[in-house]
Protein backbone atom coordinates (compact mmCIF):
# COMPACT_ATOMS: atom_id res chain seq x y z
CA UNK A 1 0.00 0.00 0.00
CA UNK A 2 1.33 3.34 -1.41
CA UNK A 3 2.36 5.80 1.78
CA UNK A 4 -0.07 8.29 0.53
CA UNK A 5 -2.81 5.62 1.04
CA UNK A 6 -1.53 4.75 4.16
CA UNK A 7 -1.39 8.34 5.42
CA UNK A 8 -5.17 8.88 4.07
CA UNK A 9 -6.67 5.78 5.94
CA UNK A 10 -4.26 7.35 9.56
CA UNK A 11 -6.17 10.36 8.92
CA UNK A 12 -9.28 8.78 8.40
CA UNK A 13 -9.06 6.31 11.33
CA UNK A 14 -8.08 9.47 13.58
CA UNK A 15 -11.00 11.29 12.29
CA UNK A 16 -13.25 7.96 13.35
CA UNK A 17 -11.45 7.95 16.82
CA UNK A 18 -13.28 11.58 17.83
CA UNK A 19 -16.94 10.65 16.51
CA UNK A 20 -19.64 9.00 18.05
CA UNK A 21 -23.52 8.92 18.32
CA UNK A 22 -24.22 11.52 21.34
CA UNK A 23 -24.43 15.38 20.23
CA UNK A 24 -23.83 18.18 21.96
CA UNK A 25 -26.68 20.19 23.77
CA UNK A 26 -27.30 23.74 24.77
CA UNK A 27 -25.43 25.22 27.23
CA UNK A 28 -26.81 28.13 29.65
CA UNK A 29 -23.79 30.21 29.33
CA UNK A 30 -20.82 30.56 27.60
CA UNK A 31 -18.74 29.66 31.08
CA UNK A 32 -20.50 26.63 31.80
CA UNK A 33 -20.04 25.50 28.06
CA UNK A 34 -16.15 26.01 28.78
CA UNK A 35 -16.50 23.55 31.67
CA UNK A 36 -18.55 20.68 29.94
CA UNK A 37 -15.79 21.04 27.16
CA UNK A 38 -13.01 21.16 29.85
CA UNK A 39 -14.83 18.21 31.39
CA UNK A 40 -15.45 16.39 28.27
CA UNK A 41 -11.60 16.73 27.50
CA UNK A 42 -10.48 15.70 30.97
CA UNK A 43 -12.13 12.50 30.66
CA UNK A 44 -10.84 11.86 27.27
CA UNK A 45 -7.21 11.92 28.06
CA UNK A 46 -5.16 8.99 28.47
CA UNK A 47 -5.03 5.50 26.23
CA UNK A 48 -7.92 3.67 23.89
CA UNK A 49 -7.90 0.98 21.69
CA UNK A 50 -9.97 1.07 18.33
CA UNK A 51 -12.74 -2.08 19.13
CA UNK A 52 -15.27 -1.21 15.92
CA UNK A 53 -15.62 0.65 13.34
CA UNK A 54 -18.27 0.53 10.47
CA UNK A 55 -17.48 2.64 7.75
CA UNK A 56 -21.13 4.18 6.11
CA UNK A 57 -19.21 3.10 2.54
CA UNK A 58 -17.86 -0.11 1.61
CA UNK A 59 -13.98 0.59 2.03
CA UNK A 60 -12.03 -1.02 -1.01
CA UNK A 61 -10.73 -4.48 0.05
CA UNK A 62 -7.11 -3.33 0.82
CA UNK A 63 -8.06 -0.66 2.97
CA UNK A 64 -10.86 -2.75 4.74
CA UNK A 65 -8.05 -5.47 5.52
CA UNK A 66 -6.11 -2.60 6.61
CA UNK A 67 -8.82 -1.65 8.79
CA UNK A 68 -9.55 -5.22 10.19
CA UNK A 69 -6.17 -5.69 11.55
CA UNK A 70 -6.25 -2.46 13.21
CA UNK A 71 -9.23 -3.65 15.55
CA UNK A 72 -7.83 -4.47 18.63
CA UNK A 73 -4.67 -3.23 18.14
CA UNK A 74 -4.91 0.35 17.04
CA UNK A 75 -4.01 2.79 20.23
CA UNK A 76 -5.33 6.25 20.15
CA UNK A 77 -3.51 8.91 23.07
CA UNK A 78 -5.13 11.96 23.71
CA UNK A 79 -3.38 14.36 25.68
CA UNK A 80 -4.20 18.34 25.88
CA UNK A 81 -5.18 18.58 22.56
CA UNK A 82 -2.73 16.34 20.95
CA UNK A 83 -4.09 12.75 19.50
CA UNK A 84 -1.14 10.15 18.94
CA UNK A 85 -2.63 7.33 17.13
CA UNK A 86 -0.55 3.99 16.65
CA UNK A 87 -1.17 0.54 15.55
CA UNK A 88 0.28 -1.95 12.82
CA UNK A 89 1.29 0.15 10.10
CA UNK A 90 0.00 3.14 11.51
CA UNK A 91 1.57 5.99 13.03
CA UNK A 92 -0.11 9.45 12.86
CA UNK A 93 -0.14 12.56 15.24
CA UNK A 94 -3.07 15.31 15.00
CA UNK A 95 -4.74 18.22 17.13
CA UNK A 96 -8.01 18.23 17.94
CA UNK A 97 -10.44 20.52 19.78
CA UNK A 98 -13.39 19.68 21.41
CA UNK A 99 -16.56 22.34 20.36
CA UNK A 100 -19.23 21.30 21.92
CA UNK A 101 -20.32 19.02 25.48
CA UNK A 102 -22.54 17.77 27.80
CA UNK A 103 -22.48 15.42 30.69
CA UNK A 104 -21.27 12.66 28.49
CA UNK A 105 -21.80 14.20 24.65
CA UNK A 106 -19.33 16.17 23.09
CA UNK A 107 -18.29 17.52 19.03
CA UNK A 108 -15.04 17.22 18.11
CA UNK A 109 -12.58 18.72 15.22
CA UNK A 110 -9.48 16.91 14.27
CA UNK A 111 -6.70 18.53 12.39
CA UNK A 112 -4.61 16.56 10.24
CA UNK A 113 -0.68 18.51 9.14
CA UNK A 114 -2.42 20.11 5.95
CA UNK A 115 -5.11 21.63 8.35
CA UNK A 116 -8.16 19.82 7.12
CA UNK A 117 -10.62 19.43 9.67
CA UNK A 118 -12.66 16.12 10.60
CA UNK A 119 -15.80 16.50 12.33
CA UNK A 120 -17.07 14.00 15.03
CA UNK A 121 -19.64 13.08 17.61
CA UNK A 122 -18.57 11.18 20.66
CA UNK A 123 -20.54 9.57 23.89
CA UNK A 124 -18.44 8.03 26.74
CA UNK A 125 -20.18 4.86 27.74
CA UNK A 126 -18.62 3.80 31.15
CA UNK A 127 -14.98 2.91 29.56
CA UNK A 128 -15.66 3.24 25.47
CA UNK A 129 -16.26 6.35 23.77
CA UNK A 130 -18.92 5.78 20.59
CA UNK A 131 -17.94 7.98 17.72
CA UNK A 132 -19.58 8.81 14.87
CA UNK A 133 -17.44 10.62 12.17
CA UNK A 134 -18.92 12.85 10.26
CA UNK A 135 -16.15 14.17 7.25
CA UNK A 136 -16.03 12.30 4.17
CA UNK A 137 -14.94 10.41 2.83
CA UNK A 138 -14.37 8.79 6.87
CA UNK A 139 -18.32 8.35 7.67
CA UNK A 140 -19.27 5.98 9.99
CA UNK A 141 -19.69 4.48 13.94
CA UNK A 142 -16.94 3.08 15.46
CA UNK A 143 -15.99 2.69 19.22
CA UNK A 144 -12.79 2.82 21.25
CA UNK A 145 -12.04 1.17 24.45
CA UNK A 146 -10.19 2.54 27.39
CA UNK A 147 -6.71 0.68 27.29
CA UNK A 148 -5.85 -1.27 30.57
CA UNK A 149 -2.89 -0.17 32.64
Amino acid sequence: MGHRRRNFLVIGLAALVLASTGCGGTQSSANDAKVAMGNADQRLQGSWVLVDFQPNVALEPMLAQLLSMQLGHLTVGFNRGQMVATGMAVQARRTYTITSATMNDFTATLYDDAGVAYDARCSFDGDRLLFEALTPPWTGRGTLQRATQ
